[in-house]
């Protein structure tokens, strides 16, 4: 008697099922590229699509009037690529994930950023003013206390 495995076709038609899910099973990916260094691992090809992603949308991005200026625009730039690479080393997404996240940093995040620091002036401007900060207060018409004056009130008692 002979089994199913005797043969060449038998042996294909019983192993061929468990080759295939073996070779799915260790599928490498670019996204498993990874180098550790400073005590973190370093998704290299995520890291690089993410970078793409904000800086290749800034050219979409709506415009603004006045538009921003050269040193202004490049720091918007750093603060969204920044942002979307710690994101990418903290949460490990996918590929794909990642650039379309990206894409949507550079694209509305420009926007938000320039929002946000046009908010921060105006607040800081105006916690400037409200503090009672000597000299910058108008002047009084009554003029107050010396220690001139303290020592003559005190000879007059």
């Amino acid at each position: 008697m002979t089994q199913p495995t005797d043969t060449l076709a038998g042996f294909y038609a019983a192993w061929t099922p468990s080759l295939l899910f073996a070779s799915s099973a260790s599928k490498a990916s670019p996204a498993d590229v990874v180098i550790a260094a400073g005590g973190f691992e370093w998704p290299v090809v995520t890291l690089a699509l993410a970078a793409i992603g904000v800086l290749a949308a800034r050219p979409l991005a709506p415009k603004r009037n006045p538009p921003l200026s050269l040193a202004k625009n490049v720091l918007v730039s750093l603060i969204m690529l920044v942002a979307a690479l710690l994101w990418v080393v903290d949460s490990r997404p996918g590929m794909l994930f990642a650039f379309v996240v990206s894409i949507g940093l550079g694209f509305s995040g420009y926007t938000l950023i320039e929002l946000l620091g046009e908010e921060i002036a105006a607040y800081i401007k105006r916690a400037i003013a409200a503090l009672p900060l000597p000299g910058l207060r108008p002047k009084s018409p009554t003029p107050a206390p010396t220690p001139d004056h303290l020592a003559a009130d005190e000879e007059q008692a």
